[in-house]
């Protein structure tokens, strides 16, 4: 008997939940080794200090995505009220009356 969605028995084919894929992971592994080896390194070194000034920053800022986080604006909301004297006197059943100053 075939099986159907949904007989509880789990998924119906691929891989499994959370296996990598192997392209994936090859092409990750052949750009590691491209990246570090020392020749490619000298080699995008030197090809770095032919590029003009201005496309030399350009690449630079865009390799910097990969580096580091892209930044985000957030907000916060947040309700803050601190008791005022005003309260303190209503919550212990005080009053208060301001003393006249004569100039």
């Amino acid at each position: 008997m075939p099986r159907t969605k949904g007989d509880g028995r789990g998924r119906l084919g691929g891989r499994e939940k959370g296996t990598p894929n192997q392209t994936t992971a090859q092409m990750r592994e052949f750009l590691a080794k491209l990246l570090t080896s020392s020749s490619s390194r000298k080699q995008m070194k030197e090809d770095l200090e032919k590029l003009a000034p201005k496309d030399r920053l350009e690449l630079q800022v865009k390799l910097l995505a990969f580096v580091m986080p892209k930044q985000v604006e957030q907000t916060v909301e947040a309700d803050v009220s601190l008791p005022t004297f005003a309260d303190f006197l209503m919550k212990t059943g005080r009053t208060y009356e301001e003393p006249e100053f004569e100039p």
